[in-house]
């Protein structure tokens, strides 16, 4: 299992980002009134459901191009900007405006900016190793 994993970095990266930013927005959608709440008072319920709607979309983008037979590499610098963003915008989110953020809030906000540090980083390795195989 690991093998093909790590033969199909790039594809696997973008559907389970995909897969996760779906189920992500619906949960978002489901419970934007609780999640804001556990934020803090400036994640209102309209916030919350813009964002749910954000990841829909992010998430069917993913899935779309992680379904290619080799995933478009214009696609996925897209995507790995969208992720730089995030981070970016977390990161001034956790510097400038933590007050509106209760404990809870700056760990779901510190902890997503990792993760998605991280799936930044994931793809990044897929799209050379990518590039890399349509050289050799």
């Amino acid at each position: 299992m690991f093998a093909a994993l790590n033969r199909n970095l790039l594809k696997s990266v973008m559907l389970a980002d995909g897969a996760f930013c779906l189920a992500a927005g619906l949960a978002l959608l489901a419970f934007s009134g609780p999640v804001g709440s556990l934020v803090g008072p400036l994640a209102t319920p309209a916030l919350v459901t813009g964002f749910a709607a954000f990841f829909l979309l992010w998430g069917v983008f993913h899935l779309a191009v992680g379904r290619q037979q080799r995933p478009s590499p214009a696609a996925v610098r897209l995507a790995a900007a969208g992720d730089a963003l995030w981070v970016f915008g977390s990161i001034a989110v956790l510097l400038l405006a933590r007050g509106g953020l209760t404990p809870a809030g700056i760990g779901i906000v510190a902890i997503a900016a990792v993760a998605v540090a991280d799936i930044l980083l994931l793809k990044q390795i897929g799209l050379g190793r990518q590039q890399r195989a349509m050289v050799a």
